[in-house]
């Protein structure tokens, strides 16, 4: 069983990148198990996985097709409030503080609700403090009971839990979160999934029969009634601690606060994948794995949308790792990349190629005298392999 792969496979004939299926299905568990698993932080706090994701891209890259996806799943689970549309966040606050009446049956009393929309700039009227309430309400871990004014009188929020699945491009991106969300915590909390290739390229001519979820959504309903706490292996936590201490001994810069907050999103996806693979509640070493290289490579994504950068070095990027996957020892110099690949990229190039494949946690840089070689690193390289032979 995986769930996430059973996606993708699915949508494999869809033009939108399959990234973005990978991490709206991280997006869909999050919000179904809501408060009903956990991990405990050393006795300090409760880590749920509710989760923000943002899905960023060109405009025509399909972006709503995985949205969609996302919906549908949802409603089809029909466990916790969807909210979409255009709202302001005193709206939505309103209405997470209302008991919701479910679809069959059942009250959702407490502010559990799963914030969707295809285009993120239209989501939420402009508000100084929209952003700043959603940056509160993601740590549910701390909010027992959150209480805020508003012009129609006070609002309380019962266990407020609050997951969130956006898409937009990188022009609106800006529009929508300010200079002062993107360092005030908005972002640090939030994946941002970002894409400059499409999926594949396909017209869509023949006809066909539409995708059936059916399958997906029992799944799905079977894990929104798990409930209890998530633990470790022996061989998952060792390697979770001697990577946390190893990434967080080096000075990374980030304005946002994204590598600070990391880890704890390391483990919410974590938790995600691990019910999506049947293994709760088994944090095991394959999926901690996993969700250490999806995490750190949405690190590239927030610095793209945040920092200025242009996506121009995509296709070169892939050239690099595909020979550090093919290469036995899956290492190579820097001039023997620059030979092999001249006319492809240049040094100034490769130097932003290997500082981004680096800061996703993807390579390691070795360095002796002027001699400099890149290696893939072993978890990179195992989560890649294992994903892509899931989905084959």
């Amino acid at each position: 069983m995986n769930l996430l792969s059973d996606l993708v496979k699915l949508y494999k004939n869809s033009e939108a990148p399959e990234i973005f299926f990978y991490w709206s299905g991280i997006s869909v568990i999050s919000a179904i198990v809501k408060k009903n698993v956990w991990l405990n932080r050393g006795g300090i706090y409760r880590l749920y996985p509710n989760t923000y994701c943002f899905l960023v891209a060109a405009s025509g890259m399909k972006k709503g097709i995985p949205i969609q996806m996302a919906k549908k799943l949802i409603t089809g689970v029909n466990n916790t409030r969807i909210i979409s549309g255009r709202n302001s966040v005193q709206q939505v606050l309103e209405d997470l503080g209302k008991a919701h009446s479910i679809e069959g049956g059942g009250i959702i009393k407490e502010a559990h609700g799963y914030l969707i929309s295809s285009e993120l700039a239209a989501f939420l009227i402009k508000d100084p403090d929209a952003l700043t309430i959603l940056t509160d309400l993601h740590d549910t871990g701390y909010n027992k009971e959150w209480k805020y004014s508003l012009k129609s009188g006070k609002v309380t929020l019962a266990e407020p839990c609050i997951s969130i699945l956006g898409a937009t491009n990188e022009e609106h991106f800006s529009t929508a979160v300010t200079n002062a969300d993107v360092t005030g915590g908005f972002i640090a909390r939030t994946f941002i999934v970002f894409s400059s290739e499409k999926g594949r390229l396909n017209p869509l001519v023949h006809g066909g029969e539409e995708l059936d979820l059916k399958p997906i959504i029992r799944c799905l309903t079977e894990i929104s009634k798990l409930e209890g706490e998530f633990c470790w292996t022996k061989e998952s936590g060792e390697f979770y601690e001697q990577w946390y201490n190893d990434f967080h001994s080096h000075d990374h810069h980030d304005p946002t606060g994204t590598i600070n907050r990391i880890g704890d999103q390391i483990l919410k996806v974590a938790m995600c994948i691990g019910l999506a693979k049947g293994e709760f509640p088994n944090i095991t070493l394959p999926t901690i794995r996993e969700a250490v290289t999806r995490c750190l490579m949405t690190v590239n994504g927030m610095r793209q949308v945040t920092m200025g950068g242009k996506a121009t070095l995509a296709a070169q990027t892939k050239l690099v790792i595909r020979e550090l996957i093919i290469l036995p020892d899956h290492r190579i110099s820097r001039k023997k990349l620059l030979q092999k690949y001249w006319g492809q990229f240049d040094s100034y190039d490769l130097d932003k190629i290997a500082e981004t494949l680096l800061q996703a946690g993807a390579i390691k840089i070795l360095r002796s005298g002027s001699n400099i070689e890149y290696e893939m690193r072993e978890e990179a390289l195992e989560a890649y392999l294992n994903y892509k032979k899931s989905i084959n």
